[in-house]
């Protein structure tokens, strides 16, 4: 009995390196595109957004095909950028990173209460296989399913 129960564990425990080590491989797959991406030069550049709106957003494209999207959006007391990537028209990766502030009494800004929030999605065939926030890794199997929705 002893040793059915440890070849039952061994299993699962080779299936779960063997599932890391799949995505290992895929998430560095897309950070070479993302790279690629970010050190190619003479983009078109299309902006879009309207005088005084606090959203702007930037598209990307070369030879006619979407690469890259980003939206900054300000507001009073938070602003955020979300990075949009993608390949063959499908987003491959978003990086999204959020700033926010507290008011002092006296209406400035306090710096000293800055909050940073920094969230990375990794897609493999529009499945999302990782997820980063805030330097915490979630591997597809154990991605909570609000991250899974947001992304």
């Amino acid at each position: 009995m002893k040793k059915m129960i440890f070849i039952v564990l061994v299993f699962i425990l080779s299936i779960n390196i063997f599932a890391k080590t799949n995505v290992e491989k895929q998430v560095e797959k897309i950070r070479e595109e993302f790279t690629k991406i970010n050190s190619e030069k003479n983009y078109i550049v299309e902006t879009g957004g309207h005088s005084g709106n606090e959203v702007i957003a930037e598209y990307y494209k070369k030879n006619g095909e979407l690469k890259k999207v980003v939206v900054y959006a300000d507001a009073t007391l938070e602003n955020y950028a979300i990075q949009y990537y993608f390949k063959d028209d499908e987003v491959f990766f978003i990086y999204e990173s959020k700033n926010e502030y507290k008011m002092k009494d006296d209406g400035t800004f306090d710096k000293k209460s800055l909050k940073k929030t920094e969230k990375r999605y990794y897609f493999d065939d529009g499945t999302l296989i990782r997820y980063i926030e805030n330097n915490k890794i979630y591997n597809k199997g154990n991605i909570p399913k609000k991250y899974e929705k947001a992304a």
